[in-house]
């Protein structure tokens, strides 16, 4: 009798442990290094190298309008970054570049939007504005914390006086409501990246993360006039 008891305790002892490394197995990671949230970005972020980007004031592309996305992995979270339409974001030359745990991410130009795929965690968004292809600001940065399932909007603002001088400068994580309301307008003028190592199709791991293109823009779905374009005769005085 003593014996069976000890075999019935050892199976549900086993059946634990096999339960807990199943759940380890599943926990997704990400394409990212991690980043140690305990120190500011050090002299090697602040004089890096890396191509720019140009900004709204010549590059004017359009992009389909804003469309909520679900994550392709149940255990990751989608982050919005976006920019909002002005007049200050209009003129940009060149648009600051964004980095997510140093790794380079497409920069914000006016009225742009994307997104990113991350799995539950921290992480840190990263900004300066290149001279040519040379850094020389101190970063602005972000630290955050996503979980599985959730969705988050980071706004890109340097029209916010309030925040010129705070650490995280032009990047505000907004609520969800005020987030939904202000990206409604924006254009997916970029790729979105999704940095979880899984891919879901082919069950294999990946080292970089995965591109999403965007859709092609139809300027014929983008209905913005609500009479036909005419152009002026001025026969017609």
């Amino acid at each position: 009798m003593r014996g069976v008891c000890i075999a019935v305790c050892a199976s549900f002892i086993l059946l634990g442990c096999h339960g807990k490394s199943a759940m380890e197995h599943t926990q997704v990671t990400s394409t990212l290094k991690p980043v140690d949230t305990e120190h500011e970005p050090g002299l090697l972020e602040q004089y890096r190298f890396g191509m720019f980007s140009i900004g709204g004031w010549v590059n004017q592309k359009m992009g389909q309008r804003f469309q909520p996305v679900q994550a392709q992995d149940e255990q990751a979270a989608i982050v919005y970054l976006y920019r909002p339409d002005s007049k200050w974001n209009r003129q940009e030359i060149v648009a600051s570049s964004l980095f997510i745990n140093s790794e380079r991410i497409p920069s914000l130009l006016n009225n742009h939007y994307y997104w990113v795929e991350l799995p539950a965690g921290t992480y840190r968004i990263s900004t300066s504005r290149p001279v040519g292809v040379q850094h020389f600001q101190k970063p602005k940065y972000l630290d955050f914390i996503v979980q599985a399932g959730q969705s988050y909007f980071i706004k890109y603002d340097e029209e916010n006086l309030s925040t010129r001088r705070e650490v995280s400068g032009p990047l505000i994580m907004v609520p969800e409501k005020t987030g939904l309301n202000e990206i409604a307008y924006t254009q997916l003028k970029s790729e979105s990246y999704n940095f979880v190592a899984l891919d879901q199709k082919s069950g294999k791991l990946r080292k970089k993360a995965q591109k999403l293109k965007p859709a092609k823009y139809d300027p014929a779905e983008d209905v913005q006039l609500t009479k036909p374009f005419k152009i002026w005769n001025p026969l017609t005085w």
